[in-house]
């Protein structure tokens, strides 16, 4: 396949975190915007975490020449281990296809009436299309989509914050979610899941990068865009704390109230950023199925069997699930820089 540049790679990291929790509002809210001003701390301290995790993967990638979900995260050069944690990894990506159809059910089901099964059943049949393509037909999709994604979604997060809504409600004393009850944790777990997500990608960009200048220039780049898009999205969120606090997908709200023509074009964007994570992970997953004649029906069942479990709702998803990967996804983090370290010193030797 043709080999990527920084600026592909960048897209590629925007992308796969770039979902329906992120653009929708959902995540920022959820893991900073409860805490209000103090929520800026727990993003300035998670994208510095991501930028350095971005940094290992991608030289433990190179280094090995190998994007395996159990050779990048696994420091015990242990083939039985390396298969414990790239299953764990596998089912931890399997479950976004059950937030992401349900995220897309939220958002037709938000902004025209329309029945969640319908929204989350064409997320689904998108991501199939796509990962039966392989991760040639996923990077193109994101060369494609992620641009426009994120232009139009920085052109509307920007109009809110100029807009400077009245807070129409409480802008102290909202609930932080069991799991992640200060902005330190919060910042931790929300880089954590997301880190779980990353890492298939940070791999796979890695090995099919033009060379090393470019691998890790992308991987700096993609995450430092993320964290100053957070920034920017949590002060549109904290314009006006209640009705933040009082949607599945605020920032489409928030463009509700701008312009019922930016509302529209908003949907289509967020409609388009829960399948580019969908699509993503659910590619993380199957890179663990083996290449058998079943793999294509595996990854069909799989995806209509994440629908209907996703049918419980995007709010609960996001609270508990996204939670739970967190705390997975520390203790798979420190695996990381162990990994790194162990690889950088047998580089030096």
């Amino acid at each position: 396949m043709k080999k990527l540049s920084f600026i592909e790679i960048t897209s590629l990291y925007i992308g796969v975190i770039m979902g329906a929790g992120f653009a929708s509002g959902r995540e920022c809210w959820q893991y900073f915007g409860v805490f209000g001003p103090k929520g800026y701390y727990g993003v300035v301290f998670s994208t510095i975490c991501f930028v350095a995790l971005a940094l290992m993967l991608t030289y433990i990638a190179r280094s090995k020449g190998s994007a395996d979900l159990g050779k990048l995260i696994s420091p015990f050069d242990n083939s039985v281990i390396d298969e414990v944690i790239g299953w764990t990894m596998a089912i931890i990506y399997y479950t976004m296809i059950i937030a992401m159809t349900a995220a897309g059910g939220s958002l037709l089901y938000q902004q025209f009436g329309v029945s969640k099964a319908i929204g989350g059943a064409i997320i689904a049949l998108l991501c199939i299309i796509t990962v039966l393509g392989d991760f040639e037909r996923v990077s193109k999709v994101f060369r494609l989509l992620v641009p426009v994604l994120f232009v139009i979604g920085v052109i509307t997060i920007l109009l809110t914050i100029r807009a400077d809504f009245e807070q129409s409600g409480a802008v102290t004393g909202y609930r932080p979610g069991r799991m992640s009850p200060n902005w330190p944790v919060s910042a931790l777990v929300f880089m954590a899941y997301n880190a779980l997500g990353m890492t298939t990608m940070a791999g796979s960009c890695a090995i099919n990068a033009r060379d090393s200048r470019n691998a890790y220039t992308g991987a700096v780049l993609g995450t430092l865009c993320l964290g100053g898009l957070t920034i920017l999205l949590l002060r549109a969120l904290l314009t006006d704390m209640a009705f933040s606090s009082s949607l599945d997908l605020p920032m489409l709200g928030f463009s509700a109230r701008l312009s019922p023509v930016l509302n529209i074009i908003y949907a289509i964007v967020l409609y388009g950023a829960v399948y580019s994570t969908g699509a993503s992970t659910y590619y993380g997953f199957s890179t663990k199925l083996s290449n058998s004649s079943v793999k294509k029906y595996i990854i069909i069942g799989g995806a209509v069997a994440g629908f209907l479990i996703g049918l419980a709702g995007f709010r609960k998803l996001v609270e508990f699930l996204y939670s739970a990967q967190g705390y997975i996804g520390l203790l798979f983090i420190v695996f990381i820089i162990i990994n790194f370290l162990r690889q950088a010193h047998r580089n030096r030797s």
